[in-house]
């Protein structure tokens, strides 16, 4: 689901530009969507996103990748694409503005009225689609990834800063890359000026979460329906132009609240995917056989073996421009693309982002936001008694944690031995959400990190190239929601996401309604990475991280020994480093070619040889 947008100014870049068009044209990833005058647009993947022309007065002034909808229809409960018209003839600023308050959706923007300057570029809020620039022999690129050929650029290096900061706190990759020579735009800013370097911010979580004072709903049983709206119309939204729609279920709330709206809106799925391991803490099917028996539909169950990594297993995630943390299990993607190619579906859902919307955060800092007078229902020592109940904490511990920010002796935090492998620390902030976060509540500012971590959902992947991928509680109305109203209302009581477990209560089966535990993958990981030992020995201690002095030698060969990948947690760090160590040498291996065009490079060549290997 990748696209390519080239314009250029009238004169000798015409050249240039058609040159890099017919080179695309040959390549068997890209498909021309749409040509204009000093425009072009290319699209790749399975999946491939929508093309639609921004037009005005003197023709066409732009282009629309993705899907956009109506703002003012969702806020009525309604679904209508979003009016696009007359966006060509204002300042493409302003355009922009327009666009950022009056529609939502996974999409990217590009607009060039009067091809004289660079194009004016925004992405949109949640970050759904990349947004990268450069330019070359004076054609201006815009794309979410690095094509080869006469159309890569051409100064390309390894930022090693930036891949140890990102290895360091690896939920930087869904900030800036660490390529020099790419020009980022963040979520919800556009990119204009002369020479393409000016960056406004259109839309940011903290101006949500600020706002939470202003809303006039106190009570939960004001904001369920509320909640229950905006929901059932992103979802609806999502949904629209689907013929036969697929639902991961996992067993959990969030995928569980997506799969019942759908049936409930009449967006029957044709079938649902549950994944199961051989541990119980793993297998959470008797919960995604209840969502199926609830709504009526056919459930797949899809048994994973811990996964083996190799060479080629990482090649995959390595070929993104940001370091790709979603699409390392190759074999999770094969097991759901069978599953969905036997049901001839067209879109799958998922419940990502669930637990950062409808909170499912850390006790300490609800805490917080309680001693700090954030609006809640009932006595505040009461629903501070209701989370120490809940983590099997005292008040006096959570209390004390959430005043001094230390955990206190019994907390769990102490009694986990941390062991690291990576020498550096991150410097500043990372993502720019991160960076604004005055006069936020504790559990807010946890809040805002927990959507820079989503960010890797929109990472590509296997399954993303076969067909759309919607992730509705990802939507920009529903975020919006949950950072605009207070915490303590969202998550209270002895349950957590209490808000959204009460909203959609009648709607879910019982167990999930009332269930406590969470399914837990961590023994599959140290399964996983225990079986790719040898793997990962020689990958790592002899790799180009290594070499550049970011990983700890003797504390990285002791963590690789088996004992030690099942007793201690450091299953994050070990993937990291396996994640980036394979992305330096990707790209290392393209800057080092000049990005010629390899055989075989189309998504179709991947997942064929993707196929092979399992």
């Amino acid at each position: 689901m990748g696209y390519l947008v080239l314009t250029h100014a009238p004169g000798r870049a015409a050249e240039a530009f058609e040159a890099m068009v017919a080179d695309l044209t040959t390549q068997s990833e890209w498909t021309l969507a749409l040509k204009a005058y000093a425009l072009a647009v290319f699209v790749s993947g399975g999946a491939p996103p929508l093309v639609t022309p921004i037009i005005g007065l003197a023709g066409v002034g732009g282009v629309l990748v993705g899907r956009a909808f109506d703002r003012a229809a969702t806020d009525r409960g309604e679904t209508a694409m979003a009016r696009l018209d007359g966006l060509a003839d204002v300042d493409p600023l302003e355009a922009c503005k327009v666009l950022v308050q009056g529609a939502w959706g996974d999409y990217a923007a590009v607009l060039v009225p009067r091809r004289v300057d660079p194009p004016v570029v925004l992405a949109a809020p949640m970050g759904a689609l990349g947004v990268f620039s450069w330019r070359r022999d004076e054609v201006c690129l815009v794309g979410s990834g690095v094509p080869d050929g006469l159309a890569a650029p051409q100064r390309l290096a390894i930022d090693w800063t930036l891949v140890s900061d990102i290895l360091a706190e690896p939920p930087r990759a869904g900030a800036a890359p660490p390529l020099s020579g790419l020009a980022w735009t963040p979520p919800g800013t556009c990119r204009h000026g002369p020479q393409g370097d000016n960056l406004t911010t259109l839309w940011s979580p903290a101006e949500f979460a600020r706002r939470r004072a202003r809303r006039p709903e106190t009570r939960s049983a004001d904001l369920a329906p509320v909640l229950v709206k905006v929901v059932d119309a992103c979802v609806e939204a999502h949904a629209h132009g689907a013929e036969r729609i697929f639902c991961e279920v996992s067993g959990g709330l969030d995928s569980s609240l997506v799969a019942t709206t759908l049936a409930t809106l009449g967006r029957q799925p044709v079938r649902l995917a549950n994944f199961f391991r051989d541990q119980a803490e793993a297998d959470e099917r008797i919960y995604a056989q209840a969502v199926a028996d609830q709504i009526g539909a056919p459930l797949t169950e899809l048994a994973r073996a811990p996964m083996t990594m190799s060479v080629e297993s990482v090649a995959f995630c390595a070929r993104s421009v940001q370091p790709n943390f979603n699409a390392v299990d190759i074999e999770y993607d094969l097991l759901l693309a069978g599953a969905f190619e036997a049901a001839q579906a067209d879109v799958m859902f998922t419940g990502h982002g669930g637990d950062v919307v409808f909170l499912q955060i850390g006790a300490p800092e609800l805490a917080a936001d309680l001693l700090r007078g954030e609006p809640c229902e009932g006595g505040r020592l009461a629903r501070l008694g209701d989370i120490a109940r809940r983590t099997r904490r005292s008040v006096w511990s959570l209390a004390w944690q959430a005043t001094t920010g230390r955990p206190g002796t019994g907390a769990a935090e102490q009694l986990i031995s941390r062991t690291t492998v990576i020498r550096a620390r991150a410097q500043g902030k990372g993502h720019p959400w991160m960076q604004d976060l005055w006069g936020l509540a504790p559990s807010k500012r946890l809040q805002v990190a927990g959507l820079v971590l989503s960010q890797r959902v929109f990472h590509e992947t296997l399954r993303g190239e076969q067909l759309r991928l919607a992730n509705p509680l990802l939507s920009q109305p529903v975020v919006e929601f949950s950072l605009s109203t207070p915490s303590p209302l969202l998550s209270s009581g002895e349950g957590e996401r209490t808000l959204a477990r009460q909203a959609f209560a009648h709607r879910l089966p019982a167990a999930i309604v009332q269930r406590r535990s969470k399914g837990d993958i961590s023994v599959f990981f140290g399964k996983s990475l225990a079986a790719s030992a040898d793997f990962l020995r020689a990958f790592l201690l002899d790799g180009r991280l290594m070499q550049e002095g970011l990983l700890d030698r003797n504390a990285l060969a002791a963590m690789l020994e088996p004992e030690a990948l099942i007793w201690r947690d450091a299953y994050g760090q070990i993937l990291a480093a396996a994640i980036l160590e394979a992305w330096v040498r990707h790209w290392e291996g393209r800057i080092a070619s000049g990005f010629a065009v390899p055989p075989g490079s189309s998504p179709k060549a991947s997942r064929k040889n993707a196929k092979a290997r399992a």
